[in-house]
């Protein structure tokens, strides 16, 4: 925890020197109006745990805090009044003393205050002065070093954001916090904070954790869909299957030719529901078969047996619709042959991601297609999903256009732009607090 003193003018004034030194995620802890402004005491990295002991060494932090300022300021006044005595006695050692009219030039110049010493003696208080920052320097930095002890113990006894009965070092809380700006659920988390070795050098321990979260997430091996078969897309309305579909059938007709593919779909259920797909189908010169309510899936795939590439589209249904549970055993009763990935579109929440896997695992799923990764701002939801059901990833789709916007998955690619994503997140939400305190402050110049 680190806990810092602030006085300002005002109370804006305060926030933004909190703000510009702990960053956003400081906390006030406490604020009181002062003769000449205000006082604002902000903590970072504070635990939600109110005890005695907390309190005892958040006072301690304080105190220290109050006592360099006073030795500081003591130490300015002190150096002040010395450099104001020496050019007071240089003054009057240059001063013509010998007529009534230089007396009082003298006397004047010294109770107004306008007395300067010449370039020697400047120089000699800068030197003094030098010497007594160069004190003070030292000092700050010995209670620097104790308050970076005193933060170390405080996280050490603090428990984590998921376990409150396993502490966490000051270095484990750092990882955990950046696993959560990159999006990371807290049980992934919580593994790679654990397994993460510790080393004097922060950034190499980050790089490290980013080793594992690469390893830790599944990929099929590149290539599945050249060698053709059976595969079925399912996922909520509007994840992005139909299109989907339709880049892996442009890519397949480009190296294999029109007869080789074959679109089937399963939606029935919407009005001109299977347009977007008849029109790929049209487009691309391969055929499309349509099976009804009550139809048979097998007879159909069976009629298609000649083809090396069928597509499967199905309806995003909820899981309440009554049709939902009549199409996912369609597609079990069809045969292991059927390989089912589940589309997740990347720009919903990491909840919706994983009610989704809920509602369609027990098709049995083969793995997971992530889309819309040009329209999402994190990737942490989709990758989480993925690692903890150990739902392999086969395809990423990153934009709209045919078949160019359709690609095999690289871990180290992933990972490397989810990090990318949270520091432009980062620098994104700190622009709009600095515009937001800019604002508030010409509001209170123009007393509105």
């Amino acid at each position: 925890m680190n806990v810092k003193r602030f006085v300002a003018d005002n109370m804006q004034q305060a926030l933004r020197q909190v703000s510009a030194e702990l960053g956003p995620e400081a906390v006030i802890v406490s604020s009181k109006k002062l003769d000449h402004g205000m006082e604002v005491v902000a903590a970072l990295n504070m635990s939600t745990d109110n005890s005695p002991a907390q309190q005892q060494e958040l006072e301690r932090q304080l105190r220290l805090q109050r006592e360099l300022e006073n030795a500081r300021d003591a130490t300015r006044e002190s150096n002040n009044q010395r450099q104001r005595k020496v050019e007071r006695e240089e003054f009057v050692r240059r001063s013509d003393l010998t007529d009534p009219e230089g007396i009082r030039d003298t006397l004047a110049a010294l109770k107004n205050g306008s007395v300067r010493g010449d370039e020697s003696v400047q120089n000699e208080q800068q030197a003094h002065i030098a010497r007594e920052e160069g004190e003070y320097q030292t000092r700050l930095q010995e209670m620097h070093g104790e308050l970076r002890e005193l933060k170390d113990w405080m996280v050490s006894h603090q428990g984590s954001a998921w376990d409150t009965k396993r502490p966490l070092t000051w270095q484990q809380s750092q990882l955990w916090q950046r696993c959560q700006d990159i999006g990371l659920e807290p049980a992934w988390a919580d593994r790679i904070v654990s397994t993460s070795k510790e080393s004097a050098d922060m950034e190499a321990t980050w790089a490290n954790a980013l080793k594992t979260i690469e390893n830790d997430l599944p990929i099929l091996p590149q290539g599945v869909l050249e060698r053709g078969g059976r595969f079925a897309l399912v996922g909520p309305t509007g994840a992005g299957k139909t299109t989907t579909l339709g880049k892996i059938a442009a890519r397949f007709v480009l190296r294999n030719g029109a007869d080789s593919v074959a679109f089937v779909t399963l939606d029935n259920y919407r009005v001109a529901a299977h347009d977007q797909l008849r029109a790929f189908a049209r487009i691309l010169g391969i055929e499309m078969k349509v099976v009804n309510q009550g139809g048979d899936l097998a007879k159909t795939l069976q009629t298609l047996r000649h083809k090396k590439l069928v597509l499967i589209d199905s309806a995003g249904l909820a899981s309440q619709d009554p049709h939902f549970s009549t199409q996912l055993s369609m597609l079990k009763q069809a045969g292991e042959e059927i390989r089912k990935f589940l589309v997740l579109p990347l720009t919903s929440q990491a909840r919706c991601l994983q009610e989704n896997y809920e509602h369609f695992k027990s098709v049995g799923l083969d793995g997971c297609v992530f889309t819309k990764l040009d329209e999402c701002f994190s990737l942490g939801a989709g990758m989480s999903v993925a690692a903890l059901t150990r739902l392999p990833l086969a395809l990423v789709t990153d934009g709209p256009h045919i078949p160019d916007d359709l690609h095999y998955p690289d871990a180290a690619r992933l990972v490397s732009l989810s990090e990318q994503m949270a520091r432009m997140a980062r620098t994104r939400w700190q622009a709009a607090e600095a515009m937001s305190l800019a604002t508030q402050q010409q509001s209170f110049q123009h007393g509105v």
